[in-house]
């Protein structure tokens, strides 16, 4: 009987095929994946955060203009203040500047450190920080900035001024440490969050654009941007 069958050329032939194409769709669908996770940490990280605002406001007295002294060097007690309303693994004192007695976020241990660590999403580089910051128990790494402690710091374009801002990196120190993909921010107001990207801060249509590398794209648009999607 004449029987018929694969060569062992035939087999390993087939068996490259499979591993190169599951070398291509691998990646492309855990990167779908994981993309749409850090998209939903960080609307989960958001609605906490806004919680946590709007008790710090309701202890103040349903404003935070005055509630943090000195400006820039406000961003201590800030920041002291949204560590009693989340859940924290780490305080990490900012500058003396920025009202604190240690040696700020990236010297502590509590943000990226060192030149490429973290990035805009057009590829360039961001500097080390010396701002108070807290590591989250969800690992998320949070850095605080207190600009007009009478909450009157004006943004070109915008309908509204703030106090200050708060950069959050939702998978802490995980890659790919970028504005827009894992790291996203808002500012604080009188008595609300508002997202950069979002009435004027930043436009989502120029500053969240995937693969470019034009100077304009941030990636804070990216704050606004995918909260609503």
């Amino acid at each position: 009987m004449n029987k018929k069958g694969f060569t062992l050329a035939e087999t390993l032939i087939v068996i490259a095929i499979i591993g190169i194409i599951a070398s291509i769709v691998t990646p492309m669908l855990f990167g779908t994946t994981s993309d749409a996770e850090l998209k939903a940490a960080w609307k989960k990280q958001y609605s906490d955060l806004s919680q946590a605002t709007m008790m710090i406001v309701a202890d103040n007295g349903g404003t935070l203009a005055g509630a943090f002294p000195g400006d820039l060097a406000g961003s201590e007690d800030l920041k002291n203040a949204f560590a009693e309303k989340l859940n924290i693994i780490k305080d990490c004192s900012g500058m003396d500047i920025f009202g604190g007695s240690g040696s700020g976020a990236s010297a502590e241990g509590c943000w990226h450190s060192g030149t490429n660590s973290w990035y805009y999403l057009n590829g360039n580089s961001l500097a080390d920080l010396g701002h108070p910051s807290l590591i989250l128990n969800n690992g998320s790494l949070m850095y605080f900035r207190y600009e007009k402690s009478d909450c009157s710091y004006s943004l070109s374009g915008t309908d509204y001024t703030r106090c200050g801002h708060i950069l959050i990196d939702i998978n802490g120190f995980k890659k790919p440490n970028t504005i827009g993909k894992d790291i996203f921010a808002v500012s604080i107001t009188s008595n609300a969050i508002i997202t950069f990207g979002a009435r004027g801060h930043y436009d989502p249509a120029t500053d969240c654009i995937e693969g470019s590398t034009a100077t304009t794209n941030t990636g804070h648009g990216c704050s606004a941007k995918y909260l609503y999607e």
